[in-house]
């Protein structure tokens, strides 16, 4: 049996608050980088496709990737928006079964006009304000803080100067 930790990174943040950039300070570290955006690329062959009815698929294979990869005892990091309990905790639910350490970090929260515009740095095939201060203001109004009573080990708070 392994002595080494097994660790899950659940990054938290709405649009544009930098979750894809830290994402790859983990991922030069060895980490298995678990995202919907990179399936949804993956479906349009390199161009983002977001359709409503392929959802379900880009989930139900998020989420088979991650327990698959779970099974392998690999570190991991969820490059997701994770913005409530009920987003997070099949996450960890199955990571706390398999014995990984759960980490929550909380990434910077941008006014929606900031994080809109660093959105439209790259915005996934979709140039359409409109949409995405839409998107930042939905997702705004579903974000919950993490705890450690969700089964999280440890929470750490970004500062917006380590994603700028």
């Amino acid at each position: 049996m392994s002595t080494k930790s097994k660790n899950l990174i659940i990054l938290i943040g709405n649009i544009g608050s930098g979750k894809s950039t830290y994402t790859k300070k983990y991922q030069k570290k060895g980490y298995v980088v678990i995202a919907r955006d990179q399936l949804r690329y993956a479906i349009g062959g390199g161009q983002y496709v977001y359709k409503r009815k392929y959802e379900s698929i880009i989930w139900e294979a998020d989420f088979y990737m991650f327990a698959n990869f779970l099974d392998m005892g690999v570190d991991i990091v969820l490059d997701e928006i994770n913005i409530n309990k009920k987003m997070r905790m099949q996450y960890i639910v199955y990571a706390k079964e398999k014995g990984y350490k759960i980490t929550a970090i909380e990434m910077p929260k941008f006014s929606k006009t900031e994080s809109v515009a660093r959105r439209m740095t790259n915005p996934h095939g979709q140039p359409n304000k409109k949409l995405w201060n839409s998107v930042w203001s939905k997702f705004d109004k579903m974000y919950e803080k993490p705890t450690k009573q969700e089964g999280i080990h440890k929470i750490i708070k970004v500062k917006k100067y380590e994603v700028s």
